[in-house]
């Protein structure tokens, strides 16, 4: 089955499907909480795995997370590589928190996509935000045509 079909399995089934079964990302502790077209809610729970040698979450599984994140809100029209991202960390995760990470696509421009990333360790509360940023992707396509369409999704374009 091509990961953009729709039959018979639901988007969350296909990306969780997907997590499975990457090497890399299935040894961290990163949960799906939400996934619907162009938005993702994802946690992680930072364990001694992903502590650095400062008592907080390593950058990296931070990073990572955000990239799981925006990976799962462009799924729902199949594989979607990263092009380029723009990460801001801005505090700690304290190691024994959970991270939730939230994707947003903001615009869609043919096979190209830009999606608002957050990391917060308490929802709603500017104070929490770990880190932000932007992620630039690319969906894949067999057949090699392009849409020329622009989509606006989200709250913002």
């Amino acid at each position: 089955m091509a990961d953009h079909d729709t039959g018979a399995r639901s988007l969350r089934e296909r990306i969780e499907r997907l997590f499975e079964v990457n090497a890399f990302s299935s040894t961290l502790p990163i949960r799906l909480v939400e996934a619907e077209k162009g938005r993702a809610l994802l946690t992680m729970d930072v364990d001694p795995g992903q502590m650095n040698g400062h008592g907080s979450c390593h950058g990296g599984a931070l990073w990572t997370l955000a990239d799981m994140a925006f990976g799962a809100a462009g799924f729902y029209d199949g594989t979607i590589l990263t092009m380029g991202s723009d990460l801001t960390f801005i505090r700690p995760a304290p190691g024994g928190s959970t991270v939730l990470a939230s994707a947003t696509q903001v615009s869609r421009k043919g096979l190209t996509g830009i999606f608002r990333i957050e990391l917060t360790t308490r929802p709603g509360d500017p104070e929490a935000v770990v880190a932000a940023g932007t992620f630039t992707g690319r969906w894949m396509r067999r057949s090699g045509a392009e849409s020329t369409d622009t989509v606006a999704v989200g709250a913002q374009a």
